[in-house]
């Protein structure tokens, strides 16, 4: 009897220390966030839109997400995040932008010329 009763003791404090330890765990990466590396390339389904991941030298070789549309690019918009600033990008060409706005995290944002109405 005495056996059975350390033997269930020994089991509850095992299922506790299981559970104590998963409890305190890391949590885990949610199975819906995406997380993406240097060189990766994010299509968005169902919209002529896509990113990717990227060092640019024009922001001292910082990581940057560099959003725009599918097609020619002359004439539209672009974002570019990185961990300090968003900025909004107008398309002269296929490899050349504007600055139009910069916001930088917990500043103010700065226009980079005035947009007409």
């Amino acid at each position: 009897m005495r056996k059975l009763l350390a033997t269930g003791a020994l089991l509850a404090a095992a299922a506790a220390v299981v559970l104590i330890a998963s409890a305190l765990a890391p949590a885990q990466p949610r199975p819906d966030v995406l997380q993406v590396k240097v060189g990766d390339r994010i299509r968005v389904a169902n919209a002529p839109i896509g990113c990717r991941v990227v060092r640019m030298r024009q922001f001292g070789g910082r990581v940057v997400i560099d959003c725009r549309r599918a097609g020619a690019l002359r004439g539209t918009y672009g974002t570019l995040f990185t961990a300090r600033e968003a900025v909004l990008v107008e398309f002269e060409s296929r490899k050349t932008a504007k600055r139009i706005a910069v916001g930088v995290h917990h500043q103010d944002l700065q226009c980079c010329r005035q947009v007409k109405p």
